[in-house]
């Protein structure tokens, strides 16, 4: 019974999401920045020079380059400079844009109930907030999936998450949420494209008097 249940609503959200799917081709100019190895170090340099070397007060890294550096903390050693993805953001979201297809085959493996009703070169955006971004931590949370302009439900992408959830100590709420270590006195916000780092000017110790 659960089965036939499961199997059911499978196929009416995918009744639901076929035709927006088809109507959303990704263009080659679509908006945002790529996820590149290059990416990485750019904003690993301007995370060291904010809040480990303290060089600099504030910097503003590339959502981009913030989302590859991201990756690489959860253990992607080497990313794909053909991946397709593309990274944008406003103050209130981030979004990774891309096609089924250009998830690597065990990602796709993993999101088996996503891809089995939907043509690969469906369109998906990934929506993100940053619900948290001071006292020592930076809460990304994953939102809403979408495909064309349809939410994906919740019990489609339960199964990765969990998965997700378990494999990685750095998420949180079943897979929902990437939590970033952070000095205590720390503070980020997201911008149009862009994520800015920043850290209060140093308190200098008052003049001895003689």
């Amino acid at each position: 019974m659960v089965l036939r249940s499961l199997v059911t609503r499978t196929l009416f959200v995918g009744t639901l999401l076929l035709p927006c799917a088809a109507a959303a081709p990704l263009s080659a100019q679509a908006p945002g920045s790529l996820i590149t190895n290059a990416g990485v170090t750019r904003a690993g340099g301007a995370v060291d020079s904010v809040f480990v070397d303290r060089k600099k007060l504030s910097d503003s890294v590339d959502v981009g380059d913030f989302t590859a550096y991201l990756l690489a903390r959860l253990g992607v050693t080497k990313l794909d400079d053909s991946l397709a993805f593309r990274v944008s953001a406003d103050s209130s979201r981030i979004r990774i844009r891309g096609r089924l297809m250009d998830f690597p085959p065990e990602a796709r493996s993993e999101l088996g109930p996503i891809f089995s009703f939907l043509d690969s070169t469906s369109v998906f955006t990934a929506e993100l907030s940053m619900p948290q971004a001071q006292y020592g931590i930076m809460r990304l949370r994953l939102e809403r999936v979408l495909v064309g302009r349809t939410t994906v439900p919740d019990f489609l992408l339960a199964p990765a998450l969990s998965e997700y959830n378990r494999r990685y100590p750095v998420l949180a709420a079943g897979g929902r949420e990437f939590l970033v270590a952070m000095p205590p006195e720390a503070r980020t916000r997201l911008l149009t494209d862009a994520i800015e780092l920043w850290m209060p000017p140093p308190v200098r110790s008052p003049a001895r008097k003689r």
